[in-house]
Formats: C-alpha cells, sequence, structure tokens
C-alpha cells in the first residue's frame, strides 16, 4: 500500500513537473528567450502566507546556517526541475523488488 501511495505521489509531482516545463516553454518562446518560474514564485501563488512563515519555523526547528545556503537554493530551483526530480526519486522508492531470473525459491 505504501509503495502504491507512493507511486501515486511521484506521479502527481511528475505530472506537475510536466506542466510547469510546458508553461516556462511557452513562457520562453512568447519571450524570445529562456524564462522558468523558480519554487519560491509558484509556491507564492499558491499558498503566500505558508511561505511567509516558512523563515520563523524553520530558526525555531533548524540552525540559522539551513537557511540561506539549502532553503533558498531549493527556492531559487526552476519549479519544473524540482518536481520532475521529486517525483522520479518517489517513484524509484515506490518500485517492487525485480524477481530474479532463474531462482525458484528461498533455500
Amino acid at each position: 500500500m505504501i509503495r502504491f501511495a507512493l507511486r501515486l505521489l511521484g506521479f502527481l509531482f511528475v505530472a506537475a513537473g510536466f506542466v510547469a516545463l510546458v508553461v516556462d516553454g511557452t513562457r520562453s518562446i512568447a519571450g524570445g528567450r529562456v524564462i522558468y518560474t523558480v519554487v519560491g514564485e509558484t509556491w507564492r501563488a499558491i499558498h503566500f502566507d505558508s511561505l511567509e512563515k516558512l523563515h520563523p519555523a524553520m530558526e525555531k526547528l533548524f540552525p540559522v546556517w539551513l537557511w540561506d545556503p539549502v532553503v533558498l537554493t531549493v527556492l531559487l530551483a526552476p519549479t519544473s526541475f524540482l518536481c520532475l526530480l521529486l517525483g522520479g526519486l518517489l517513484m524509484a522508492f515506490g518500485r517492487g523488488n525485480e524477481p530474479k531470473v532463474g531462482v525458484i525459491g528461498r533455500r
């Protein structure tokens, strides 16, 4: 059951990544240059309040040095890349074990 949930969530992230890739591609063609939407802009468009509460929560729960190099780098990454990467990882973790060829049973 958990593998199914991981694969389903991974598939949804991959689908969202392709949608973001198409949107960015369309904007790039219309603008005549490479334009991509970063995760911070996407998050701000979806739910502004939670993005504003992220920094104070990170300061309380995690070390201060984690905000600048790690979280800001993720927030500045292209949305399509992050969704495709996260979806691929979730689908890989949800994959079952491959049957071994020629092995009849365990001994």
